[in-house]
């Protein structure tokens, strides 16, 4: 038997046996090659990205306090107290929540159409329950040991492919985090909500109405967003593992009728404290439903609607970072710079931790040929969100004009790690390993440049280049 099978049998055998866990929710084993400081650190290194795929935070200090103080008596009754927890409003009108180590949210699209506190913590108990019974965890693991199985498969078949999956066990993506849960961890994580809700004092009945106010939430996002948009289809993504609407509500009701006893704090709703908390996101959400159609008809090439509108929601609001940076984009995309890079600053004047406006102005310098002032921009998004895409080609580019092969490389590779089919990244790859006289990391460069865009005119240059680097003899 060749040595890398036996070491890949002895890794699966010694997953099987000392893989297993106790789940600190439920006191059952389960399968598990995560630790909990592993677990810890890819809530951590996930953050940003899961900030700024959803519209970064929504910032109201009353409203943090009040809501995260709601969050952590959550967590301070829960299974896991000792984990890290850091509360947000993410700023999109996606009604949404979710939990990792370290990272709670709720988007501002759904916290808007709740009713009461209840509603709240049960909504918040639901996702750190997904925490607790270590969902995210388990669905690591078994992503590792699926890897670990290509490996296997792969040295069987003599594929050198299949060994270098070993490599990368160690770095698994954090994006595994955000894996659809199943329905069995769905309904042990409305389990658990109801129990955290109860123990706390509020009415656990609440659980059934804020799922019934997530479907509303839901269904009137999609109306006007349309299903076959690209938030509308992750939504339907995220919901195809819940189960249906009528069942789900039934079982949370058993679920309730189950509960130990408990003892509700004043009438367990708190209702108008909630309302009170909530209704400046309210008023500000009316502005956003403006600028989320000018979002729409910007993403339809409608560029004078969409600047119509969003100076409609500046009028009703003209605090928001993300109205002033989609003026900047509109700018950008009719090719006047100056008024993109005028925009984006205004966004920074409301928020100066504003992510996409840095990239903004990064992207306008660079147009306006000045890659050095661009770099500056690029520093300061890549600070807020370090695997930026855009953030990074960008670098790579203004490298790139600036003749500086090894950093331009250094940058696209990263870029490349995330996205990893670009119509011109290996084109631009190609002459920077040209630059370093590197003549075998360029063809391979090239060749997956002509594989991945060939008709385009960074495929045709890959193409000229390769017909003379490979010579005549060289297939």
């Amino acid at each position: 038997m060749p040595l890398i099978i036996r070491i890949i049998a002895l890794f699966i055998c010694c997953s099987i046996v000392y893989g297993c866990a106790i789940n600190p929710a439920t006191g059952r084993r389960q399968f598990m090659l995560v630790s909990e400081q592993q677990e810890i650190e890819m809530g951590k290194q996930a953050a940003p990205a899961l900030n700024w795929e959803f519209g970064g935070e929504y910032r109201e200090k009353e409203l943090d306090v009040y809501l995260d103080g709601i969050v952590r008596r959550i967590w301070n009754i829960s299974e896991r107290p000792n984990l890290p927890v850091s509360f947000h409003v993410q700023n999109t009108s996606i009604p949404n929540a979710f939990a990792l180590p370290g990272y709670v949210a709720i988007t501002r699209g759904l916290l808007v159409e709740l009713d009461n506190e209840a509603q709240f913590a049960s909504i918040m108990g639901h996702e750190a329950g997904h925490v607790m019974a270590r969902h995210s965890a388990s669905r690591i693991s078994l992503g590792i040991l699926q890897q670990v199985g290509l490996g296997i498969g792969g040295a069987l078949l003599g594929d050198t492919q299949g060994a270098d999956a070993l490599v990368t066990l160690g770095s698994v993506s954090s994006s595994l985090l955000l894996l659809k849960y199943s329905r069995s961890q769905e309904l042990e994580s409305d389990r658990l909500g109801v129990l955290y809700a109860g123990r706390l004092g509020y009415d656990p009945n609440e659980a059934v109405t804020a799922h019934q106010r997530l479907e509303v939430a839901v269904e009137k996002y999609l109306k006007r967003a349309g299903s076959d948009s690209r938030s509308g289809g992750f939504l339907n993504e995220i919901l195809s593992t819940h189960p249906r609407k009528e069942v789900r509500i039934e079982e949370i009701q058993a679920m309730i009728n189950e509960l130990p006893p408990y003892r509700l704090r004043a009438d367990g709703k708190f209702s108008d404290d909630f309302l009170r908390m909530t209704r400046s996101i309210r008023k500000v959400n009316e502005a956003y439903l403006l600028y989320d159609d000018a979002e729409r008809a910007f993403d339809k090439k409608s560029y004078n609607e969409a600047s119509r509108m969003v100076k409609k929601a500046i009028d009703m609001n003209s605090q928001q970072a993300p109205f002033y940076s989609l003026l900047g984009k509109i700018a950008f995309v009719k090719e006047n710079y100056v008024d993109a890079a005028d925009n984006f600053n205004k966004a920074l004047e409301r928020e100066n931790s504003y992510q996409p406006a840095y990239y903004g102005l990064a992207i306008s310098e660079y147009k306006r040929k000045r890659p050095g002032a661009a770099l500056e921009y690029i520093k300061k998004s890549l600070s807020l969100y370090p695997d930026h895409p855009g953030s990074l080609y960008v670098s790579g580019l203004c490298y790139h004009e600036m003749d500086r092969p090894r950093e331009a490389l250094d940058y696209f590779g990263k870029f490349v790690e995330i996205v990893n089919r670009h119509a011109e990244v290996y084109g631009y790859m190609g002459i920077n390993y040209e630059k370093l006289n590197n003549t075998r990391m360029a063809i391979k460069a090239y060749s997956a440049q002509v594989e991945i865009a060939p008709d385009n005119e960074m495929g045709r240059y890959a193409q000229q280049r390769l017909a003379l680097l490979r010579g005549p003899f060289t297939p």
